[in-house]
């Protein structure tokens, strides 16, 4: 293999990126070989192959799985001229991964159950309240950012508040769905009112001619903020195309790649040159002032806890609603 092809794991199947590999092929000449691997999975396999590397970059859609594995040594540090810039929490300490669209959480709201927006949640708090018994929703443990959310809670409110307010969700009715994207298709098939999604689902959903609307909660002075995660990108130690990978990220990162990320799929951009349109920018959103390090550290008791409590997959399909809420339906 030589630079003129790039060879990618993608732990992100979804939005499909293949848009953003063409366009990188047709300005560089540099063929892109992709290989989807399930983003639970795809670190593992980096692991397995770390003495004789298939790939040359890494992208998915974890900040917080990627770094539960930084120390194995199977990311080569890269650091780009735009994450030079990056707040701490947007890139690991020693640059081996790069976030390069984030995704905050927020409530997406279905419109034909809660019509009026001043009776929107403000809070995740709201979500408890009697009016929105049965009609609210999120993803279970498959998605990273339920545990990443959670985990994030717990750091900064301790583990009483976290897992009260879990419990509270939990008697109020909560439905868990296989993956958010189940949790936004289930938001209006499912007559639900509520459903806690990465803000970027709101947006896709939206342009697919749903009535749905956006709430952000937490934004208050002093308030908890909403958790934050990103899609990431890794250099593979070893590449056997190290250049071309260095140029993927380059362009990755970019300002108009960027601006495309949030037009079509309704990402935030890291990059503050890029044009964000109906995206909320980044600077213009409270987050959950933790540290990933801390996140990190509480993922595997978060994963663990939830599970006992109903929110593991039960592995019938990505459609279906877990055991958390079939056991209560």
């Amino acid at each position: 293999m030589t630079d003129r092809t790039l060879r990618v794991y993608s732990g992100r199947n979804r939005p499909d990126l293949t848009p953003i590999y063409r366009i990188f092929e047709a300005l560089t000449d540099i063929a892109v070989d992709i290989e989807m691997i399930y983003h639970l999975d795809v670190e593992r396999r980096l692991i397995d192959e770390r003495s004789d590397p298939r790939a040359d970059v890494l992208v998915t859609n974890s900040q917080v799985a990627v770094e539960a594995v930084r120390h194995t040594g199977i990311f080569e540090p890269y650091r780009a001229e735009v994450a030079r810039a990056y707040d701490d929490w947007l890139r690991a300490p020693d640059f081996a991964w790069l976030s390069f669209t984030a995704w905050p959480r927020s409530a997406m709201i279905n419109r034909r159950v809660l019509p009026d927006p001043s009776a929107w949640p403000t809070r995740l708090e709201d979500l408890a309240d009697e009016r929105l018994r049965g009609k609210i929703s999120m993803a279970t443990t498959n998605e990273e950012t339920t545990v990443s959310q959670v985990s994030a809670i717990r750091a900064a409110r301790g583990d009483d508040h976290a897992w009260r307010l879990v419990d509270r969700l939990l008697a109020n009715g909560l439905r868990t769905y296989e993956s958010n994207k189940a949790t936004r298709e289930g938001l209006v098939r499912d007559g639900n009112a509520v459903a806690l999604v990465n803000s970027s689902n709101y947006h896709v959903f939206l342009m697919e001619g749903n009535p749905v609307g956006e709430a952000w909660l937490d934004q208050e002075s002093g308030g908890l903020g909403t958790h934050v995660e990103a899609h990431v990108v890794a250099v593979v130690k070893g590449a056997k195309s190290p250049d071309a990978a260095r140029s993927f990220v380059d362009f990755l990162l970019a300002a108009d790649t960027q601006t495309l990320l949030a037009r079509m799929f309704g990402e935030t951009p890291v990059n503050p040159r890029a044009v964000t349109g109906s995206v909320r920018p980044l600077a213009d959103i409270r987050r959950t002032p933790v540290s990933l390090a801390k996140i990190t550290e509480l993922r595997r008791s978060t994963r663990a806890q939830l599970a006992k409590k109903g929110f593991a997959p039960r592995g019938r399909g990505p459609g279906s609603v877990s055991e958390a809420s079939v056991a209560r339906d």
